[in-house]
């Protein structure tokens, strides 16, 4: 009998929980191989609930991540378009309000991700607030840039908890598979005590643990028809 181990897919893990509750579910009479059934059912059942948590948790850092870009786009377009009025203001280039406002250019702050670019656009703030009794829009555009700042900063702490989130589940489901693998190891040795002489039937109640799971299977572009196995009792016939 093969085991399946810590680098086991999960979905192959629950194959093997499956391929084994229904084959002992062939022997209503034997109350041991029900009794391996239920646990290793059980064992199963918690596992696939900690992946399915854990499946969840991944798949909401997408729109987590699609949140921080789209906020760094448009919070990039209004740094540029603030730089554009105070030139207007100046009515020129490298004016005293726009060196005051930029003064190493805007290109300093956009060129910047994540918090290193909230923390820019928090100077930022703080110079358009210095210039306002020289410009008449520094109010409103250092109102605009705190907005965006704002939004920029939740979609960045919505990230991290996203992330921090999918860890805290990954734990909780490798804890779940620890439990399958043990339940998976048990349920081996009571088989084997079951039928301490008969390696055909041992065989018989444990799936291959090196074929790929159906889910891996399905996920391929092509199909993969089910294919007969050999009977474990029987040989080749090398003459045939």
């Amino acid at each position: 009998m093969q085991s399946p181990t810590a680098t086991t897919p999960v979905s192959k893990c629950l194959d093997l929980a499956s391929y084994t509750v229904r084959m002992c579910g062939k022997y209503p009479a034997n109350a041991a191989l029900a009794s391996i059934a239920t646990k290793l059912g059980g064992a199963a059942g918690a596992l696939d609930g900690a992946q399915a948590g854990y499946a969840a948790a991944v798949r909401a850092i997408l729109p987590a991540r699609v949140d921080v870009k789209f906020e760094n786009h448009v919070a990039d377009r209004r740094i540029r378009l603030t730089q554009q009025k105070a030139e207007i203001a100046d009515g020129k280039k490298n004016g005293a309000v726009a060196s005051h406002v930029f003064p190493g250019g805007s290109a300093v702050i956009i060129r910047l991700l994540g918090q290193s670019q909230v923390d820019a656009m928090i100077a930022l703030e703080g110079r358009l607030a210095a210039v306002a009794p020289v410009w008449a829009d520094a109010t409103q555009e250092q109102q605009a840039i705190a907005q965006l700042r704002q939004g920029y900063a939740a979609a960045l702490a919505a990230r991290t908890k996203a992330a921090q989130d999918a860890a805290a589940l990954r734990s909780a489901r490798d804890v779940a598979k620890d439990q399958f693998l043990t339940a998976y190891a048990e349920a081996q040795g009571l088989v084997q005590a079951e039928f301490p002489r008969d390696t055909v039937q041992q065989d018989l109640l444990f799936d291959d643990v090196r074929t790929r799971s159906s889910a891996a299977q399905a996920d391929d572009s092509g199909t993969e028809e089910p294919k007969d196995e050999p009977s474990p009792d029987k040989g080749s016939d090398k003459n045939g």
